[in-house]
Order: C-alpha cells, then sequence, then structure tokens
C-alpha cells in the first residue's frame, strides 16, 4: 500500500475534504470543496467596515507608513499575555483549534518484522492508513464488519490516546491489543451483533502486524525513525553475512584439520587416546601408534597454514568488529535536545561517541576510519577465505590487493552490512564551526551520515551596530552539500515521516556521504504555534522546502533532484480559497497565496517588520506581497505590500511588511527557483529553447505562407496571360471571319489567315452581334455570409499555440500532428469560433459561415469574423 500524498501535512493537506475523517480535525468542523471554511458561518473572518479617511489625513498616514516600509522602523504585532493576536489569514482556522497531525502516529516495520516476514508489502503505514488497509483485507465487501468499519475512526483515537506526547518508539502489538478491548467494552454490542463484532476484532487483531513500532509525532521523532531504518536494513544485510561467515568457519576448520592429521605427531599414542578416548576400554593406544604409517599426504607450506588461522583469527572476531553495533553516533552532549536522549534503552545497539565544539567531523572521521578499518579486516578474511577454500589463492596475485584493502574496496553488499557512522549536529554548528572539516569530509568521499537540525531560533547578526536577523542571502547546507556533487541530500521535515523514511533508506544504503537536513521540532519557548503547525507553515512558505539529490541516480544533472514532495510545486507560492464575509455581510472566497512573510508572523524574530493599516486608510497603492514581488522597480516604486491577517475578534486585517522583510522574502523566493530549475521546472534554457523552437518555426510557417504566397501570384499572373491571349486570339478570329469555336484554349500555333471574301466590310460584325446569344439574366445575390461554407483552418500553418483547442474542444481538435483542424463547426456557438480566430497568432483560422441562424448576438460576431474570412 502506497500512502504517499505529499499535501497531507502542509497547509495545503488543509484545504481538503478527506480531513473531515480525522478526529479532532478543525474541531469537529467541516470544509466546504477547496474552499476553507466553518460549518458555523458566524465564525468567518470578516472584512472591517470603515469609510475612507478624509484626503489629508490620508496623505499624512501615507507619509509614515512609506517611511516604515523604507525603514522597519515603528512597526510591531499586538502581543496580549505573551501571545501574537494576529495570525496568517490561511492559519487563522487552527488558531485556537487541536492539530491533528494526519501522518502520525506511524507504524514502521522494525527488525522483528523482517525476522517474522512482515513488511513485504509495505514498511511504512499511517495509523489511519493501516487500520483502513487491514480492514479492507477482511471485509472487501460494502456492509461487512459494519460495526467496525463505523468505528473505525474510533479505534485509531483509542491508538493516538496511547502514545500521544510520547517522545519514543513503542512496540505495536500490544498497542493495538489494548485499543481494540478498549473499542470492544466502550461500544459492548450484545447479542448476535455483539458476535460477529466480536469475530471481526479477532480478525482485524491477526490482520494487524504483530510486530514494529508506533512512532508519535515528537522533537525525537525523525530519530526513531531513522534508528529503525537502520536497524530493520541491517538485518536484512547481516543475515547473508552471517551464514557466509559460520560456513567458511566451518570450510576452513576442516582444512586444518585435515592437515593436523598429516602431522606425523597426530599418530603417537597420546593423540590416538585423546581422540578416541571413548574406546580405552577395547583399544591399545601404543599398539595402534606403533602400526599406524609415519607419513601421509603432502603438508601444506607452512606460509599458507599462517594465512588461514589468521583469516579464522579474523572471521572469529567478525561480531565484535563488524555485528555488534547497529550504528556510531558522534554528537556534542552540550548541544540543546541531544543531551536528555536516553541513548542505551531507546536506541540499544547505538554507540555513542561525544565530540567537542568544533570537532565533530574530525571526530566522525577517525571513528569512521577506525570502525571500518575493523571491518576492512572481517571483508579481506571473507574473500580470502572463499580463496583459500576453492584453493584459488595466488600469493603474487592477491597478496598486494589484500595488504592495500580498505573501504574503498566494499562492494555493496559489504558496506551495507557495516554499521554506519551518524554524526548529529546543529546546522548552525556545522556552518559556523565546522565548515571546512564539513566540506572536507564530503570532498573525500567518506559514506558518513549527517542528520543536521536548523534550530526555530536562528542567531542575530549585528551589522552597523544595528541587528540584522539574517535578511541577506542565507547559506543554504543543503546546496553547499550539492556543490559538492557526490553527496545523497534530503531536506524535509518530520510532518513527512513517510518520504523520511524513503529518503533514510536510500541515503544510509547508497556508497557516498549523506546529508539528512530537518527543521527543529522542538517547542520554542514563545512558539505561536504548536510545532508540526509550524514545520507546516515552513514547508508551505518556502522557508524549507523539501528536496532530494542523489548524486547516484544518473548521469543527467537534472535526474537527480527531485521537489514533488512541495506543496504546489509549479508555482511561487501556493495558492488557496479562504471563506470569508465582505462588508455587507455575505459570505465569498478571497484567493490567497501563503508566502515566506507569512509563515514569518510565526517567528517573533520577524516581529517589527509588520504594521497593521486601519481599515480607513486602505488605499491603490496597498497591494498584496506576492504582487508587490512580481513587479518591477519602476512599477513597484510607489506601492507598499500587504500580508492578509485575522485578529482575536476575526476581523480581516491587513498588514504592511517593512522591506528588509521583503527582500527576505525575495531570497527565499529566488532559493526556492533555484530548486525549481535544478528539478526541470521553469527551467531558463528549456524556456529559451522553446522560445528559439517557437520563432523557428514561426518562421518557417512565414516562408511557407510567403512561398504559397509567391505561387499563388505566379499562378494569377499566368491565368492572366492566358486569358489575355485567348482574348487577342478570339477577337483576332472574328476579324479575320474564323471559326471562334475552332480555335483551341491551349493552341501557341501561328494563326493561318483565310482567304477574304468579296463582302461588305461591315457584314462580320453584324453577323456576329446576330450569333452572339442575348446575356443570361444574372441570379438575385445572395448575402455574403451565405455563401463562406463552414469554418475552415490552414492546417499546415498551425503553430500548436492552444488557443482554439482553449477556446472549444469540440470544435478543434489536433491531428496527429498535433495541428489544429476543425472537428466539427457545429459543435458549438459561432462566437467559440470568433474568438478562436481573432487569437490565433498566425490568422489562419476562417470563421465561414454561422451554422445556427437563431444563435444570439449573431450579427455583431458576424461583422467580427468578416476581416478573418481569408
Amino acid at each position: 500500500m502506497n500512502n504517499k500524498d505529499s499535501d497531507r501535512e502542509t497547509i495545503t493537506g488543509f484545504f481538503r475534504e478527506e480531513a473531515l475523517g480525522i478526529p479532532g480535525f478543525l474541531g469537529g468542523k467541516e470544509t466546504s470543496g477547496a474552499v476553507l471554511s466553518f460549518k458555523d458561518t458566524a465564525t468567518l473572518p470578516s472584512l472591517p467596515k470603515a469609510s475612507p479617511a478624509p484626503e489629508a489625513e490620508q496623505r499624512a498616514y501615507w507619509r509614515t507608513l512609506r517611511a516604515f516600509f523604507r525603514t522597519g522602523v515603528g512597526g510591531g504585532l499586538p502581543f496580549v499575555d505573551g501571545q501574537l493576536q494576529c495570525f496568517p489569514a490561511l492559519l487563522s482556522p487552527f488558531r485556537s483549534k487541536e492539530y491533528v497531525q494526519y501522518n502520525y502516529p506511524c507504524w514502521v516495520a522494525d527488525a522483528e518484522s523482517v525476522a517474522k516476514g512482515v513488511g513485504a508489502e509495505a514498511s511504512f503505514f499511517t495509523v489511519q492508513g493501516l487500520l483502513q488497509w487491514a480492514v479492507e483485507k477482511i471485509a472487501p465487501q460494502e456492509g461487512q464488519a459494519k460495526i467496525l468499519k463505523d468505528n473505525l475512526l474510533r479505534l485509531e483515537g483509542a491508538i493516538r490516546a496511547k502514545v500521544r506526547f510520547a517522545d519514543a518508539a513503542f512496540k505495536a502489538a500490544p498497542v493495538f491489543e489494548e485499543a481494540l478491548n478498549e473499542l470492544d467494552a466502550q461500544l459492548s454490542v450484545k447479542g448476535e451483533e455483539g458476535k460477529a463484532f466480536a469475530e471481526d476484532l479477532l480478525r482485524l487483531k491477526k490482520m494487524l502486524p504483530q510486530s514494529g513500532v508506533l512512532i508519535p509525532f515528537s522533537a525525537h521523532a525523525p530519530l526513531h525513525l531513522l534508528a529503525t531504518v537502520i536497524q530493520r536494513q541491517l538485518l536484512i544485510k547481516r543475515q547473508a553475512v552471517r551464514a557466509e561467515i559460520t560456513h567458511l568457519i566451518n570450510q576452513l576448520n576442516d582444512i586444518l584439520a585435515v592437515e593436523r592429521e598429516k602431522n606425523p605427531g597426530a599418530r603417537s599414542a597420546e593423540k590416538l587416546h585423546s581422540a578416541l578416548d571413548f574406546a580405552d576400554t577395547f583399544l591399545n593406544f601404543e599398539e595402534l601408534s606403533s602400526v599406524l604409517p609415519s607419513s601421509g599426504s603432502e603438508v601444506m607450506p607452512e606460509e599458507r597454514l599462517h594465512r588461514i588461522e589468521k583469516v579464522l583469527d579474523n572471521l572469529n572476531k567478525a561480531d565484535e568488529w563488524l555485528l555488534q553495533h547497529d550504528a556510531f553516533v558522534v554528537l556534542n552532549q552540550e548541544q540543546p535536545g541531544l543531551g536528555d536522549i536516553d541513548w542505551k534503552h531507546g536506541f540499544p545497539g547505538f554507540e555513542v561517541r561525544p565530540a567537542a565544539s568544533g570537532k565533530l567531523s574530525v571526530t566522525a572521521s577517525q571513528v569512521f576510519d577506525e570502525q571500518y578499518n575493523k571491518a576492512a579486516q572481517v571483508f579481506a578474511a571473507v574473500r580470502i577465505g572463499q580463496l583459500e577454500v576453492n584453493n584459488q589463492y595466488v600469493p603474487e596475485m592477491h597478496s598486494d590487493f589484500f595488504t592495500h584493502f580498505d573501504w574503498r574496496s566494499f562492494n555493496e553488499q559489504e558496506l551495507a552490512a557495516c554499521a554506519p557512522v551518524l554524526l548529529l549536529a546543529d546546522a548552525e554548528a556545522l556552518l559556523e564551526q565546522e565548515l571546512n572539516a564539513f566540506s572536507r569530509q564530503l570532498a573525500l568521499g567518506r559514506p558518513v551520515k549527517y542528520l543536521a537540525i536548523q534550530g526555530r531560533q536562528r542567531p542575530v547578526a549585528v551589522e552597523d551596530g544595528q541587528p540584522s536577523v539574517n535578511l541577506a542571502f542565507r547559506r543554504e547546507l543543503g546546496a553547499l552539500a550539492i556543490a559538492h556533487r557526490n553527496a545523497f541530500v534530503l531536506q524535509s521535515s518530520a510532518i513527512r515521516p513517510e518520504y523520511l523514511s524513503e529518503g533514510f533508506i536510500r541515503g544510509i544504503s547508497i556508497f557516498a556521504p549523506a546529508l539528512f537536513y530537518l527543521p527543529s521540532a522542538q517547542p520554542g519557548i514563545e512558539a505561536a504555534v504548536e510545532p508540526s503547525l509550524w514545520e507546516s507553515a515552513a514547508v508551505e512558505g518556502r522557508e524549507f522546502p523539501a528536496f532530494t539529490f542523489d548524486s547516484q541516480k544518473g548521469p543527467k544533472w537534472g535526474s537527480r533532484f527531485d521537489i514533488h514532495e512541495n506543496p504546489q510545486p509549479e508555482v511561487d507560492w501556493p495558492a488557496h480559497k479562504l471563506a470569508i464575509h465582505n462588508e455587507i455581510g455575505e459570505e465569498q472566497a478571497l484567493e490567497l497565496c501563503f508566502t515566506f512573510v507569512d509563515f514569518a508572523v510565526l517567528d517573533e524574530q520577524f516581529n517589527s517588520n509588520f504594521h497593521i493599516v486601519p481599515p480607513e486608510y486602505w488605499a491603490d497603492d496597498l497591494i498584496p506581497l506576492a504582487e508587490y514581488i512580481a513587479l518591477s522597480d519602476e512599477e513597484g516604486y510607489t506601492k507598499v505590500p500587504f500580508i492578509w491577517l485575522v485578529d482575536g475578534q476575526e476581523q480581516l486585517q491587513r498588514a504592511a511588511v517593512a522591506w528588509p522583510l521583503v527582500l527576505a522574502c525575495q531570497e527565499r523566493l529566488d532559493f526556492w527557483h533555484y530548486l525549481q530549475e535544478n528539478a526541470g521546472i521553469h527551467s531558463y534554457h528549456v524556456e529559451l529553447a522553446t522560445e528559439t523552437l517557437s520563432r523557428e518555426l514561426q518562421q518557417a510557417a512565414e516562408m511557407e505562407i510567403a512561398k504559397l504566397q509567391a505561387g499563388h501570384q505566379a499562378e494569377v499572373e499566368k491565368a492572366k496571360e492566358e486569358s489575355a491571349r485567348l482574348a487577342m486570339e478570339r477577337l483576332a478570329s472574328i476579324l479575320l471571319d474564323l471559326d471562334v469555336d475552332a480555335v483551341a484554349p491551349g493552341v501557341t500555333s501561328p494563326v493561318v489567315a483565310p482567304k477574304l471574301q468579296p463582302k461588305p466590310a461591315l457584314e462580320p460584325t453584324r453577323q456576329v452581334a446576330e450569333e452572339t446569344p442575348p446575356p443570361k439574366k444574372l441570379p438575385k445575390e445572395e448575402p455574403e455570409e451565405e455563401g463562406l461554407g463552414e469554418a475552415w483552418i490552414e492546417t499546415p500553418l498551425c503553430t500548436s499555440c492552444n488557443e482554439c483547442i482553449d477556446a472549444n474542444k469540440k470544435i478543434f481538435q489536433y491531428n496527429a500532428d498535433k495541428q489544429a483542424f476543425v472537428a466539427d463547426p457545429k459543435g458549438g456557438p459561432f462566437a467559440d469560433i470568433v474568438r478562436a480566430a481573432e487569437k490565433c497568432p498566425v490568422k489562419i483560422i476562417h470563421p465561414g459561415a454561422p451554422q445556427n441562424p437563431k444563435e444570439e448576438g449573431l450579427e455583431e460576431w458576424v461583422k467580427r469574423a468578416a476581416p478573418l474570412q481569408g
């Protein structure tokens, strides 16, 4: 089963009808389609009623507002008892309501699951997804297990309650069993329905996994998830290694046993008595020793004997050197959030190696070399042992290779069996204190795995005596790792556990350095919202966009990037509709973009960059931030950007945004564009190539049109000349008294003059006049449009611009060459045909005559069609 849903735990996910199935979501309220709303419309945010201030007062206020915009001085959002009173409009519905994480708790297959063969179908489920999957398995038909299906959310709520707020991983089976028993007792169904319900519960219990762990949302949830992935992967990979080592030890011991039997001392009475002591009552070992031959087969060279003994010694140390630990964790225990972790009980198999501040990367490198050198001795012993068993070891060929055998010589199976070295660090510490060492380790290619956490409180730099809250271009840790080109980079957040799980699996298994970069889920001291909603807003507002960079995915640079876990990845800012009441109390939808500045409202460091503009001073120069960002310097010179907030009285407010925060927003957008282009979205080179191709196609079309026009003109001139020639020939024939009908149109030979007859000079003229039939009566002139026929397109000249297809897909369609033609001239109103013809960039659509004479407003459309008939 695939639970993947990139919108689930971001703000985008809040706007879906499926949110209704989550207990506690919106406090039991409902959403109306794609518009965020409430069941009780009285609580909808309202636009304030206000009359514009006098003009002089307006001018004075706007002078002050523009001064604030340029400097950021004098701003601030209201706080009451330490609580922020204004929220971003799109977050306001969740301000005072309990927020239930969709993806937590999650069930993850652990090492025990692998041992039991569980998790083959899927190694990750949300609790909701797991319950739905299990019920579908035991009761696929509608009407089956009806009571159980009706109370599935109640069962989910019971499971959530048992692991809620705990910073740990729970064994899943006991939690499932307790929740099922509680549901049975709570419902207390009697009679035949009760028996059926009990049977359904029993079948569900058997279907739910009896192993695996449940991980609730917490600050350390990603670490528990990573530990589970590491332990599961190691168990899978080490099973084959253990079996191979055991088999080799037995084979090598057999070889040595045979070799020992070749030793003359093996035939002494003492050796025979030791080997056959069970028969000492009926054997005389002295006499037996005397009758055995004194020599056997050829003795093994001493060099090979010592080599096999050394191999056996190293193989017997495999548990200690290779298989004893699940991971080696390097960390600074003084770092906030790491010192209080119970590594012994919470992460068995993880050995912690403390390091001083600024020495994390160096220590990790030392631990890696130490542990992987031991692993190299084990794997070298395995390979030598395999050669010795097959008697294929050639000292001249193999000795030098195994002398220099280290982790770089590991194959994928050998590397996967090694406990990874995991460095836990604060992202800011890596950038400030470890940057050179971090870069050096990435460049050396040691497959050390980094788990870096971005703190919620960024340090405040001081420039020229003034605080600067990181409003300049940021150093992006993920981008720095990408610059080394050989690393695996996963930037995500705890709100996407399945995406994290997939990234952890890939990053741990890849034979390269890996960086897992996550925002902190620790609640801040002055947190305006709880951690999961804060992380959701960070992803939604492009503050912390999610992406993966897999250096080994393919040779093409663009193939290594993936940003599709972000909400609406094709656009600059995710857009949503919010249900509100307008000034006169009518319900309407307000379309809003969720930008970095909306996220910044939740961060106290940016508080001074906002100023709430009273409604009486709202003006045309106060424009939405998303629109302001898109303006040129000249267009935005007189404008002031704002975002929508909702205050404690559910009134919509416009908060002006100071220029320093606008710059920060532009910087976040610039980084987002960097990710988009790398992932192939809005690529400059692709767009340039598209424009070039479009221009070339346009030029080719124009040349073809010119060629056709020239050919047409030549045909016209030729026809004119032919008509003139025929006219002259006819005239000559008449004047020379020739039979007009005998003159062939295509004759080009000279006309032979006949003998003249002695007739009056005017007689031929009179005779022609008499023989000329009277002119036919011309038919009555019809309206011009009646002779136009149906609409048509010069299909070979089509540029595939989609204008006509967008106008009406029934009338216009593409052929196999993606060039438009008129599929059904009666497939829509004549107005659609005229609009399409007007929009056509190469003017190759000819509307023809209307097919429905009763169409409304036809006279106007016929006039507009006239210039386009061609």
